[in-house]
């Protein structure tokens, strides 16, 4: 057997049981009836503990994570209502799953209490990236973030999608070691011999349409005020009156970007996108997907079709030059729903253009998230520092000399 070895497979099949039963197989199929760990994204209408009973009945007891989606992405390109399930073996590469539970009670804790599972069974020292799934209806996403780094250092290699819910944000399911868990954060540490390598790509396609302002009042992921005005009427000024007439909607098409003033350099701007998930016209209030402390500088931000396919092809690149003339054998992909509802009837070309430039034969897993974690860019030391981002394609690739 080489030194790594991944099969996927997918089914839309309506009865949970055999879909996820026939996922699996297909999978099976490409790596000779074995695997270390499997990787699973399963839409929302499926019966969950069917859907892995039917996985569990062909791969028996081999660890597990993954969780619910958006929309799934596998070598057959976008799909929705389906179930796709990774397989991996190599005798180079070690898998530590973990979960922490009770995440919307306390991020932070849960985040520790999924390293802490870890660490039961693996050595942090040894490991070199850790692949997160989180609660996508949890609370506060930078909080997760945090509590993560705080152990494991903020120059640790940390990727991630939070978990979604088919747009119903109201709740999301993890998968771990074939059951299923609610309000979790279910994470795999990868450890590497040999000459294996990974590649991250982080990039959005969006562009600040403004000049920037800042956040002078907020709580949580609740902002109150920007510029010491109401949120929601400094949101109203941008927008105008027709295309505020669409909130929430509308946060997905025209998300804020928290600026980093501690990455920029040389006039460059760099930041992480915040969409709002909810809005309190009463209260002038945006609830967003993770926080905007108090003093962060924002700007506005947008992007055509174009610009956000064009997004994805810059992450590709970008995951491609940090492997450093190496083929990837595995891409893993995290895309954020507000990309799927800027793109419409062309989310399927985000994935193609993804596949083109990484290779139509490399084995392919993802989904859409609420929320993604990666890198700005992993080559530069100020910018390598994880986090979290909204609008945004996240790849990480796995790829040996």
């Amino acid at each position: 057997m080489s030194a790594l070895t991944v099969g996927v497979g997918t089914s839309h099949l309506e009865n949970s049981h055999d879909a996820g039963a026939e996922a699996c197989k297909l999978a099976f199929e490409k790596t000779e009836g074995k695997a270390d760990v499997l990787i699973v994204f399963g839409a929302m209408r499926f019966d969950h503990k069917a859907l892995l009973s039917g996985i569990n009945a062909v791969a028996g007891k081999v660890p597990m994570v993954g969780g619910t989606t958006a929309g799934e992405i596998s070598p057959e390109g976008f799909s929705e209502g389906s179930v796709v399930v990774m397989a991996i073996t190599s005798p180079m590469l070690t898998f530590d799953p973990g979960i922490g539970l009770h995440m919307s009670n306390d991020e932070d804790a849960c985040a520790r209490a999924l390293i802490a599972d870890i660490c039961s069974g693996a050595v942090i020292e040894e490991a070199s990236s850790l692949l997160v799934f989180p609660n996508g209806m949890g609370g506060d996403g930078l909080k997760v973030l945090k509590g993560l780094q705080d152990v494991l250092g903020k120059s640790f290699e940390i990727v991630g999608g939070y978990l979604g819910d088919d747009m119903r944000f109201k709740h999301t399911f993890q998968y771990y070691n074939g059951k299923v868990y609610r309000d979790a954060i279910v994470g795999l540490l990868v450890s590497l011999k040999g000459d294996f390598r990974t590649g991250i790509g982080v990039r959005s396609g969006f562009e600040s349409i403004g000049n920037s302002f800042y956040c002078t009042s907020s709580e949580g992921n609740v902002v109150k005020e920007f510029d010491n005005v109401s949120a929601l009427g400094l949101y109203r000024e941008f927008l105008g009156e027709e295309r505020f007439k669409r909130l929430p909607g509308i946060c997905m098409e025209y998300p804020f970007g928290l600026i980093d003033e501690d990455a920029g350099s040389s006039g460059e701007r760099y930041f992480q996108l915040r969409c709002g998930l909810n809005v309190d016209k009463k209260e002038g209030t945006i609830t967003f997907t993770a926080s905007i402390p108090e003093g962060s500088a924002v700007t506005l931000t947008s992007g055509s079709r174009g610009d956000v396919i064009n997004g994805a092809r810059e992450a590709a690149q970008q995951a491609m030059g940090r492997l450093r003339g190496i083929k990837p054998e595995l891409i893993v992909m995290f895309s954020c729903v507000g990309r799927k509802l800027v793109l419409g009837r062309r989310t399927s070309e985000e994935v193609e253009v993804v596949r083109k430039c990484l290779g139509y034969d490399v084995p392919i897993i993802g989904f859409y998230t609420y929320g993604e974690i990666g890198p700005i860019d992993s080559s530069v030391e100020k910018l390598a520092e994880a986090k979290f981002h909204n609008e945004t394609v996240v790849l990480w690739l796995l790829g040996s000399a």
